[in-house]
């Protein structure tokens, strides 16, 4: 009976680390807020958390009408410029892109036309400017 048992929390524990492991890497909890990123953006709700080096945490929301363009998927985010030094969200490796997804996001003020196809992200141009300012990671969440 005893053996039993044992085989039967061994493969237990084998399943339970096997579901563990599938788990994405921008899940794990190795994303430390103030050192590892410096910004959140919960997309569900379309709020920032901007994390400043010094000082409160500032919370805003964007407006409705501002909503436009790609959401990026939930992950790490760089902010860097692209080739015409406008400003993008470059994904690293780490972070898990749908099929398709060019791993890139530009970001636009908002009331800019958007093409369908076009990667871009819509945001007020102050919290642009922020970004641009104080931060170069971005958490992404649902």
């Amino acid at each position: 009976m005893k053996r039993l048992f044992t085989t039967a929390l061994l493969s237990l524990t084998l399943v339970s680390t096997a579901t563990r492991a599938a788990a994405p890497v921008a899940d794990e909890a190795v994303f430390v807020e103030g050192a590892r990123y410096n910004a959140v953006l919960s997309r569900g709700a379309n709020a920032w958390r901007l994390l400043p080096l010094q000082g409160d945490d500032r919370k805003l929301s964007v407006a409705e009408h501002c909503r436009a363009g790609l959401e990026p998927p939930r992950g790490l985010w760089l902010l860097t410029r692209n080739a015409e030094g406008l400003p993008q969200l470059v994904a690293p490796s780490a972070t898990p892109l749908p099929a398709g997804h060019p791993g890139h996001i530009r970001l636009v003020e908002c009331g800019q036309p958007i093409a369908a196809d076009e990667a871009v992200l819509a945001l007020p141009v102050g919290l642009i400017a922020w970004l641009q300012q104080n931060s170069g990671t971005i958490y992404v969440t649902d």
